[in-house]
């Protein structure tokens, strides 16, 4: 092997191993388990539980009856049911050192409603904050592009919808 060819193999491991994603978190345990905890609340359809999982900015400052009453008519009415949760390990987020404050947190989530009795898979990042009382989800987002499932999931797939027009 060359001198060239094993300098462009160095450099193409580095750049898979920088776009690989986050590094993951140190300690992980409460981050993640905030992110359990708050995921098989709403499974159970134990909303007010959920509550304690989350910060006012999810629950847009409604208190634990309204938040809890508005999460059961969503679900209940939609016929929602969620079938499997795959919490991951938390990375720590862009810009961050660490973990200490913060926390990324992807998850796998496979539901189906009334609309979507077929189910789905979604791939979620949770963003997870340490208060006084522990971790709290702060935000969630969905992905719909296969470079940011890429980013948190390395290795997954977006699933194909069956029967697209």
């Amino acid at each position: 092997m060359t001198i060239r060819t094993r300098l462009l193999l160095i450099l193409a491991l580095c750049a898979c191993h920088a776009g690989a994603g986050a590094a993951p978190c140190d300690d992980d345990a409460g981050a993640a388990a905030a992110v359990d905890d708050y995921l098989v609340a709403m499974q159970e359809h134990r909303f007010e539980d959920a509550y304690d999982d989350v910060t006012a900015n999810m629950t847009d400052g409604k208190s634990r009856g309204e938040w809890a009453a508005l999460q059961k008519l969503f679900y209940e009415g939609g016929e929602v049911n969620i079938f499997g949760i795959d919490v991951r390990a938390p990375q720590v987020p862009e810009g961050a050192a660490d973990c200490s404050a913060r926390a990324m947190v992807p998850n796998v989530l496979k539901s189906r409603d009334k609309f979507n009795n077929q189910g789905l898979t979604e791939f979620e990042v949770y963003t997870v904050v340490a208060t006084d009382g522990g971790w709290r989800i702060d935000a969630q987002q969905t992905l719909f592009d296969q470079a940011e499932v890429d980013r948190w999931f390395p290795g997954e797939k977006m699933p194909e919808f069956r029967d697209q027009y």
